[in-house]
């Protein structure tokens, strides 16, 4: 595996970093800001920095919300300030995690001359600004060679009817390019007044963006003249950045984003926190909004040492099949390699199964090949595929914890003989999160992917319950769409093949796309 030599040092104590995430979609963040998130201690992240990102921290870093809305604020500025020195002074290293960039209208500025005032060393690394990425995924340039040879950034906060405003709306108008304000969706009305009174066209094209860049993107069009009343009758609202000029008029042409094919789909991806990372961007591609409930947690076994002995003992030849039933339990057997100081040369004197092409793929990540996988993904298959393999022989299969006994008596019933050892636990949340909760309980959720029957049985106890009607389910496999109609669910696609691409089509055929 190659390592890219991008994103700098890690971070340094006694250093903050003013950190931009850019506009909302994770992917849009640099290399710089993901190392430095990775080793940070300490992070201040606000309303609008990109929430998946946090995922890159340190177990053991303290993060704290810092967000602002237009008429609260979780700390004022100047606490903000504080807190920052402060926790750099006491040894931290403080990343302030900032949506966009720290340095356009993020008031990055003023928390970089308190560092200055207080003797703090800081360091900035500029982000995607919203201004230009949401108009883009919108299908709208900024600048355009005969529309618009400029843009302006602007910000919609101050009240355009005082006198004391320090935007000057009648340069504004005169300005021949692109208008970009941000945080002005609650001044629009008095915003596109001042423009027309001060000579600006009321036929003018006029867009705002919401949630630029997210799959929660949404899209308003109109003119000077009539925008206002469109917002106001859609209800849309902050966080939106207003495009003004004529480069609006290219967004039926170039618009891209919300044409993908699962755009303004919102889909619960119940997993566990890192399956729900891999399933999540895939849907996210798609235009999809994942919405992540963790139902289970994977953790480490309880006796590592037992499944070091039996993999010292698969490399001594004693076992004729490794036979590996999930993703997790790959990964677990190649931490406890790692931990043998030995690696996939181990395995040559055994072969190697896999319940389905997920596990397989997870196999092939780490350097081994799965010499058998049966057409269905089913521990059932998977021994009736074993024993069609040859004579009865002897097979090693590292499994979580609460692992259904149908492989193990199978193959013990055709003579072989298995030995079961405990590669990872699989432990229930106690809580599903109130969000996630509120949104299932308003409809907000279109589709339920379930890839597992664990999953689905822990969200029916958290939920208290199938989901409410109207409701689809998208499913994995044949087991996991049984455990689902055992509790009450209704199963709208079942996934062929057994993976995470087969879910997702499943997620497109639930949703009728």
């Amino acid at each position: 595996m190659v390592t890219i030599p991008f994103g700098g040092p890690p971070a340094q104590p006694g250093t903050v970093y003013l950190v931009g995430g850019g506009p909302g979609d994770p992917g849009l963040m640099g290399l710089r800001a993901a190392r430095l998130l990775a080793s940070a201690t300490f992070v201040a992240y606000d309303r609008l920095s990109p929430p998946e990102a946090l995922a890159l921290c340190p177990a053991e870093a303290e993060q704290v919300y810092v967000g602002k809305l237009p008429d609260r604020h979780a700390l004022a500025q100047e606490e903000i300030n504080e807190l920052l020195v402060a926790r750099a002074r006491a040894g931290d290293a403080v990343v302030r995690f900032k949506g966009g960039d720290p340095f356009v209208l993020g008031r990055g500025s003023e928390e970089a001359s308190a560092c200055v005032a207080a003797g703090v060393a800081f360091e900035v690394v500029p982000g995607v600004t919203a201004g230009v990425a949401a108009p883009a995924y919108a299908g709208i340039p900024v600048t355009h060679r005969v529309m618009a040879p400029a843009f302006a950034v602007v910000t919609g906060h101050e009240d355009p009817t005082k006198p004391e405003a320090q935007v000057d709306y009648a340069a504004l108008a005169r300005f021949p390019g692109t208008l970009l304000l941000y945080m002005g969706v609650g001044r629009l009305r008095a915003i596109a007044a001042a423009l027309v009174a001060a000579g600006r066209e009321a036929t003018t094209p006029v867009a705002l963006v919401r949630w630029g860049t997210t799959p929660r993107q949404q899209t308003i069009s109109g003119t000077l003249g009539d925008i206002a009343e469109r917002v106001e009758s859609a209800g849309f609202t902050n966080p939106a950045i207003i495009v003004v000029g004529d480069v609006v008029g290219l967004r039926d042409e170039l618009s891209w984003f919300e044409r993908r094919p699962l755009y303004g789909l919102s889909v619960l991806v119940p997993r566990t926190r890192h399956q729900a990372g891999e399933l999540s961007e895939r849907l996210r591609v798609l235009g999809a909004e994942p919405v992540e409930a963790p139902t289970i947690a994977i953790q480490a076994s309880r006796t590592p040492q037992l499944l070091r002995a039996a993999l010292t003992d698969v490399g001594n030849g004693a076992y004729d099949w490794v036979a590996l039933t999930s993703a997790n339990g790959v990964a677990a057997v190649v931490e406890q390699l790692a931990e043998l100081g030995r690696d996939a040369r181990l395995f040559a004197p055994v072969r190697l199964a896999a319940v389905g092409p997920g596990t397989a793929e997870a196999l092939a990540a780490a350097g081994l090949r799965a010499e058998l996988v049966p057409p269905t993904a089913t521990t059932g298959e998977l021994a009736a595929a074993l024993v069609a393999s040859g004579p009865p022989a002897r097979a090693l299969l590292p499994r979580a914890d609460i692992a259904t006994p149908t492989l193990t008596e199978a193959l013990r019933s055709a003579g072989w003989r298995v030995d079961e050892v405990e590669a990872y636990r699989t432990v229930p949340v106690t809580e599903l999160d109130p969000g996630v909760r509120q949104r299932l309980e308003l409809g907000e959720i279109d589709v339920l992917a379930f890839a597992s029957s664990s999953t689905v049985r822990n969200f029916v106890d958290l939920f208290g319950g199938p989901p409410p009607a109207g409701t689809r389910v998208a499913s994995i496999g044949p087991v996991t769409s049984q455990t689902c109609r055992d509790l009450g669910l209704q199963v709208d696609a079942e996934a062929d093949p057994h993976d995470l691409d087969g879910l997702v089509a499943a997620v497109r055929s639930a949703a009728g796309r």
